[in-house]
C-alpha cells in the first residue's frame, strides 16, 4: 500500500457528510478494490480473506444498511467513520479522485458528486491538490504500484457526467 498521500478533503468534512462508503446497489463500482492482497499477510488482510469481505473482482463486498441501499463492510454509520481508516484501500485514500482509461491512457477524475469538491472547485486550493496529485503520480513507486495493480484502474463509463478529467499518468 502506498503511504503518504496527502488528503484532499479534511476528516471533519468526510466525517459529517453522508456520501462516501454507501452505494445504492449490493455490486457498485463505487466499492473499493483492494490491490495485492494475499492471504496470511496478517492484520487488515487476514480479517478480509477470514471473513470473506471481498468479491471475485477484488472489490470489497458492501452490506445492506438498515435504512435502505448498501454501504462498505469496514463503514460505521453511528460515527459515520472508517474501521480500517489506517489502512483503508489506495481507492479509499484517493477518493475523490479517481483512476479511470480513457481511450488508450489511464487518467485522473474527480469526482463531482462529493460536496467538498463542488465548494472547493474552483478556488486555488483545489489546483494546488491537482498539481500535488499530478507529481505524486509521477513517483517512480506510485508508477510501480499501478502497474502492478492494474486493477485499480476503473470503468467508470456510466458516470461519465460525474466526472472531470484532471490529467493522464504516465504509465508507459
Amino acid at each position: 500500500m502506498l503511504k503518504n498521500l496527502e488528503q484532499f478533503v479534511p476528516s471533519e468534512v468526510c466525517l459529517k457528510c453522508d456520501g462516501c462508503c454507501r452505494f445504492k446497489e449490493s455490486s457498485s463500482v463505487w466499492r473499493p478494490k483492494v490491490a495485492m492482497v494475499t492471504k496470511n499477510m496478517g492484520g487488515l488482510a487476514d480479517e478480509i480473506f477470514s471473513k470473506n469481505l471481498l468479491d471475485r473482482t477484488g472489490r470489497i463486498k458492501s452490506i445492506l444498511c438498515p435504512s435502505g441501499g448498501f454501504q462498505c463492510s469496514f463503514f460505521e454509520p453511528g460515527g459515520n467513520t472508517c474501521r480500517i481508516y489506517q489502512q483503508r484501500p489506495f481507492e479509499c485514500q484517493l477518493y475523490p479522485f479517481v483512476i479511470t482509461k480513457d481511450n488508450d491512457k489511464t487518467v485522473v477524475d474527480v469526482h463531482l458528486n462529493c460536496p467538498f469538491v463542488q465548494e472547493m472547485r474552483q478556488k486555488p486550493i483545489f489546483e494546488k491538490y491537482v498539481r500535488y496529485l499530478e507529481g505524486f503520480f509521477q513517483r517512480p513507486e506510485v508508477l510501480n504500484f499501478l502497474r502492478d495493480n492494474p486493477g485499480l484502474v476503473n470503468d467508470y463509463t456510466v458516470y461519465q457526467d460525474e466526472l472531470e478529467f484532471l490529467f493522464a499518468i504516465p504509465l508507459k
